[in-house]
């Protein structure tokens, strides 16, 4: 009786999970042989275990779950009670078992293991690493791609060469109709003007439309325009195609588009009269006197902005190529800055020559 009294004040300060779980089932060791089972007992003799039940066959889960096991577990090893429950995964000598067997480990860190963290977090140090190789290689990519002797493309479409020093850049052909023309427009009309430069291009193009479509054009001619041809001239009226009014239309609605083709537009005017065209940015005018000249390559250079000591960089070979015009355009090695030399070709005259003339004097 003393035992039992002793069990009792201890059962009474266990918390009340732990009170309620050792009421529906004893520990085994407190039993004696006479006493009869619990109703809890008699559906589920262990409740850390799964059940087969005896009727259909089946599979039931625990009464308590891992989760829960473990809490109990933790209550009982505290109050110092831990050898009377069931015994459990979550026990304390199963643990270390497992622990003596597989050792330490931290999960995610061992060998065929999933990391923890999500997927970003877990590429992130590889990419970072890609990241610097590529910043590292980035000015040695740069001058590559600017030394590639390719052909490169603006956003108008022009076709924008560069071969060596010299970079080529076609004009427009004068025969060839503008997009103001093609609309009916004027630069001054969108710029000046104080409507809205998107209305009046909607109704020139609207206008165009209507203007150049095939049923509006003579019939002895309009069966023979393709809807999507180039622009024709037919009964002294230049005819235009719905691909050239839809070009048009795109470029000049778009303001940095529109900004672009008005400078290109302005550069092939003032180098129509030339016989070999060429386009520059970023053009600086200096005189050949005033250029250091290196006696070991015969070469004369000049240092570029973009850090290059001898970015310019030409020979007498490119001087005599255009003698006759007195002007010389080299680009920089490193960047898309130009220098324009202008030099003067003097007729060569012997010593002998110049004494005879002084004794005539």
């Amino acid at each position: 009786m003393a035992s039992a009294s002793k069990y009792a004040q201890l059962a009474k300060t266990l918390p009340e999970p732990l009170q309620r779980f050792f009421a529906r089932w004893p520990p085994a060791s407190l039993q004696t042989m006479a006493a009869a089972p619990t109703h809890f007992q008699e559906q589920r003799p262990d409740p850390f275990r799964f059940y087969k039940h005896p009727a259909t066959g089946k599979w039931q889960d625990p009464v308590y779950s891992s989760r829960r096991q473990a809490q109990l577990v933790q209550m009982a090893r505290e109050h110092g009670v831990e050898e009377l429950l069931p015994e459990t995964t979550k026990g304390t000598e199963y643990r270390l078992a497992y622990r003596v067997e597989h050792g330490l480990r931290v999960k995610g860190t061992g060998v065929g293991q999933k990391v923890k963290g999500h997927i970003h977090e877990r590429h992130m140090i590889a990419k970072m690493e890609q990241r610097r190789k590529a910043m590292m290689e980035m000015p040695k990519l740069i001058k590559a791609w600017k030394r590639l002797n390719n052909c490169q493309y603006r956003r108008i479409g022009i076709p924008f060469c560069r071969t060596g020093a010299i970079v080529a850049l076609p004009i427009m052909n004068a025969t060839d109709p503008t997009h103001y023309e093609i609309l009916g427009l004027t630069p001054s009309i969108l710029n000046e003007s104080g409507q809205d430069p998107s209305t009046l291009l909607k109704k020139a193009y609207h206008g165009a439309l209507l203007r150049h479509h095939p049923d509006k054009q003579p019939a002895s001619s309009s069966s023979s325009i393709p809807l999507y041809a180039a622009s024709d001239s037919i009964s002294g009226s230049t005819v235009y195609s719905v691909d050239q009014i839809a070009t048009a239309f795109a470029v000049l609605s778009s303001p940095g588009q529109r900004t672009e083709y008005d400078a290109s537009l302005r550069q092939s005017q003032a180098l129509a009269g030339s016989a070999t065209p060429k386009f520059q940015t970023g053009v600086e005018n200096v005189d050949l006197d005033d250029l250091p000249f290196d006696e070991e390559m015969e070469r004369w250079h000049r240092s570029c902005r973009c850090g290059n000591d001898r970015g310019y960089l030409f020979g007498e070979d490119d001087l005599v190529e255009v003698e006759d015009e007195g002007v010389l355009l080299v680009g920089c090695q490193d960047c898309s800055l130009w220098l324009r030399v202008h030099f003067a070709v003097l007729d060569h005259v012997d010593s002998a020559s110049k004494e005879n003339m002084m004794n005539k004097s």
